[in-house]
Parts: structure tokens; sequence; C-alpha cells
């Protein structure tokens, strides 16, 4: 009987450890069920969407040979954005309406534990009395002697029932813990989700920036963007050129035992995409052009707004934006072991100088800013004691010795 009391003792101290606050909501749990059933129907809408206009922008070049259908492109890049932020929008309504429901859930959950811990708080006191009472005294309370055997035979059925009962509270609190672990990833998924709804907004209004600084620039005539846009792929290119042939050099100093040895998995990879361009001399990655005949990184394609992920644990080293030269919007990482990954082209950020990131944490969104033909990722691998940031007139410019990332991923 006393190892009977310990156990309930010791369930009920952590048990009401366990015990949240109950959560009163207005809405049935079907009602709630049925609104998250219907935003993601809307987010399966949305995603059509989005993905109708990332086609639509995948046939379109990143500077038109026209200022009508630059214009064009630029508007269908708005509306895309301006999809990607209800997209978010609605994930949001949707995970903070799931939060609701695990409260719900939970506050359920906490009154049957609540019962079950009564009907055992009786069991007890029941057994107890019967153990304390002497035959004759459990006798002389019985009506029959007949009564007084059906009470004892009732007292014995609850005795073996009340490892029954700690099991099914036990069983409780287990699926009380699921909840909670559950209702804490939907927390931190809605903290993740209104980040990147700030992020976005960012997106949009550059991209509205962009727009208007192009009307600006032209006044709406085509022989003016002709001019802009002669003179920006002759400096584009003599741009590249320039970083191409600083960095030959600069290969040539990389020291091997300052680096990792060359294995998979040293560092992940910072999007999931089609392997468009690899690294080398162009006349072996597939894009020979005019501009440089060495590709220093590899480049993945994606949609503008893609999520860009760090290739690993490290600290931000610095973070530029060179216009329509170069990287466009860039940022370094450095992973303190030998290595400085760096992700150009973003069309936005989501980390900061000097922060510290995890692999996999989101640091940007992939866009076709710099010296870009469409969106994508330009990833490239630096050694980090080969590695400088040169204040250029168009921004701040990245250099280094690069390292082939296949050799790491």
């Amino acid at each position: 009987m006393k190892k009977y009391l310990l156990n309930f003792i010791v369930l009920i101290v952590v048990t009401s450890i366990l015990v949240l606050p109950i959560f009163i909501s207005a809405q049935t749990a079907e009602q709630m069920r049925a609104e998250i059933a219907a935003k993601q129907a809307q987010i399966q809408e949305l995603q059509k969407q989005i993905a109708a206009y990332n086609a639509q922008l995948k046939n379109a070049k990143s500077q038109e040979t026209t200022l009508a259908k630059q214009i064009a492109n630029m508007q269908t890049q708005i509306k895309k954005l301006e999809a990607d932020i209800k997209l978010t929008q609605t994930k949001i309504s949707a995970t903070s309406l799931k939060i609701e429901e695990l409260s719900f859930d939970i506050a359920a959950r906490n009154r049957e534990i609540e019962k079950q811990k009564a009907n055992l708080s009786e069991t007890i006191r029941k057994i107890n009395e019967y153990d304390h009472a002497s035959p004759l005294q459990l006798v002389l309370a019985s009506n029959t002697f007949s009564d007084f055997l059906s009470e004892a035979e009732s007292i014995q059925s609850l005795q073996s029932g009340l490892q029954a009962k700690l099991d099914t509270i036990q069983e409780l609190k287990s699926r009380l813990e699921t909840s909670k672990a559950e209702a804490q990833d939907q927390k931190d998924q809605l903290e993740q989700l209104n980040d990147e709804l700030s992020n976005r907004n960012v997106l949009l209004g550059n991209q509205k920036k962009e727009t208007n600084s192009l009307l600006t620039q032209t006044k709406n005539q085509e022989k003016k963007y002709q001019q802009i846009l002669t003179d920006l792929q002759k400096q584009q290119q003599q741009i590249a050129k320039d970083i191409y042939a600083l960095e030959d050099k600069l290969r040539l100093t990389i020291d091997p035992s300052s680096i990792p040895g060359f294995r998979s998995g040293v560092l992940a990879w910072p999007l999931k995409g089609i392997l468009t361009q690899k690294y080398g001399p162009t006349s072996e990655t597939g894009f020979i052009n005019d501009a440089y005949n060495f590709h220093n990184g590899i480049d993945i394609d994606a949609n503008t707004g893609d999520a860009v992920s760090s290739a690993g644990d490290g600290i931000v080293k610095a973070i530029g934006d060179d216009g329509k030269y170069a990287y466009g919007k860039w940022i370094a990482i450095d992973h303190q072991n030998g290595l400085i990954t760096l992700y150009g082209h973003f069309s936005g950020y989501a980390v900061s100088v000097g922060q510290k990131v995890k692999a996999g944490q989101v640091i940007g969104y992939a866009g076709n800013t710099g010296f870009s033909t469409g969106s994508h990722l330009h990833f490239t691998v630096y050694a980090s004691s080969t590695f400088s940031v040169q204040d250029k007139w168009y921004g701040l410019l990245p250099l280094g010795g690069s390292i082939n990332p296949m050799n790491y991923l």
C-alpha cells in the first residue's frame, strides 16, 4: 500500500509541474481544423501562381533587349514578389491556427489528467481507510456479512486497478509532452515566417525602386535605354576580366596545409537546384563568353526570392552590394576552418556582418543582381588566408584564391 502511495505522490509532483494554464478558445477544434484546411488550400493556389510567374521569368532575360520588355519583366517580378508575401502571410495564419489548435488540445489533456488524478486520489483514500480499519470495525460497519465480503472484494479490485490508473495518467502525460513539443515547433516556425515576411517586404521595395530608377534614367525612351544597356554591358565585362585576372594569381598562393582536406560533407549545399555552371575554365564549364575565361565558383539555378542557406557554421565576414556589376548583392561567411564561402546575386539579405550563423540557416534570398543573365546563386569557396574585400567605385568587391566547391560539397 505504501508503495502505491509513494508512486502516486511522485506522479502528482511531476504532472503538476507539467500542467499549463488552460487555454480558452471561442472556436471548436472542428472549426479550427476547417480553417487550417482552407489556409492549406490557399497556400497551394498561391504556390501555383508563383510557379507560373517563375516560368514566365525564366523565359525572360535579366537585361531585356528593349525597354518595354525590361519594364514588363520587372513588373512580373513585382507581381511574383507580392505573391511571395501573400504566401508567407497565409502560412503565418495557418501556423497561428495550428498553435491555437494545439493549445486547445493541451488544455483538454490537462483537464483529463486532473480528472484522472482526482479519480486516483479517491481510490487511494478508500483503500487507505480500509487498511486502517480493524476487521471488527469493517464487519460492524456492514449490514450483513455478505456486504462485508462485497466491500472486501471491491477494495481488492481497486488495489489491482491502481497500476492501470497510473499507466493511464502516464500515457496522458506522454501525449501532453508530444503536443507541447509540437506547439513549440510551430511557434519557432511562426517566428521564422515573421522574419521571412519582413525580408520579403524589403525585396519588394527594392524591386519597385529599381523599376522606378530605370524609368527615371531612360525617361521611358528606348534610345536612352539602349545606350545605358550598351555602356553597362561593356563595364560589366571589363570588371569581370579584372576580377578573374587578380584571382588567377591568388589561386597560386593557396597553402594546401591551411585548408581542410578534400572530402564530401565539409560544406552543405546552400540551395537545392540544378547546377547550371561548374567551376573552372569556361571552355569546360558549359558557359563560354567574352567577359572571362575562368569561373571561380558554381552556379545553381534559382527563382528570385528563394531562400539561400549557409553552407556551414561560421561568422558573416562581409556583405556588399556591387549594383549591376560583379556579384551584385553578396555575402561572405568565414567558417573558421580555413574556408570562406561567397554567395552572390542576392535579391536581399537575412543576416548582418559579424553575426554567427549555423549550417542550414537562411542568410539571404536568390536574385539576379550584379553581372547576371538570370536569377541564380553564385557560390564560391575561398582559402581564407587569401581573402580580402576591396572598396571599388561600384561597391565592396570580394577577392581571393578560389577552390572548386565540389571538393567539399
